[in-house]
């Protein structure tokens, strides 16, 4: 926790004043980033958010994306924010590569596979070349925007 709090503190000179936001509509983290003790140890290398079928997927930040494709048979969409890379898994992906996104647009739909059976969820990883990074460092500073202007 006090790490998180340093993170946090640090966050302006560490990411910049890029804009953040979360992948999901009313995102619920039902399981959190366990960092591994070694490069190839165990952990959980990102966290996991509660979703539902075909739910849209939105690009954590303002980037280019770099992969839509599979890796190890789940479909995987990968964007890059400069130093930074956020990966979203199980994700079909309906953005091409190459293509330039902004915070919140649309890069592809929710797809069965991560969370087991009857449990649908998106794996956000975040990570700085080789390492991984806990994806809640960035979103604690998003804001959660209604997908459609509310109507007065």
């Amino acid at each position: 926790m006090r790490r998180l709090a340093i993170l946090a503190l640090c966050l302006p000179l560490l990411l910049g004043s890029t804009v953040w936001t979360w992948p999901l509509t009313d995102s619920t983290v039902i399981r959190g980033f366990e960092p591994p003790t070694t490069p190839w140890g165990p952990g959980h290398r990102g966290v996991d958010l509660r979703g539902y079928p075909g739910q849209p997927v939105r690009a954590i930040g303002a980037g280019t994306v770099a992969f839509v494709g599979t890796v190890g048979d789940k479909p995987v969409v990968v964007v890059q924010h400069g130093d930074l890379r956020s990966t979203y898994e199980p994700v079909l992906g309906t953005a091409q590569v190459g293509d330039a996104v902004h915070p919140g647009a649309r890069i592809g739909t929710l797809e069965e596979g991560h969370c087991g059976a009857g449990t649908w969820c998106l794996h956000l990883g975040l990570k700085r070349g080789d390492r991984y990074l806990d994806p809640r460092i960035v979103l604690q500073r998003a804001v959660l925007r209604p997908s459609s202007p509310a109507r007065g």
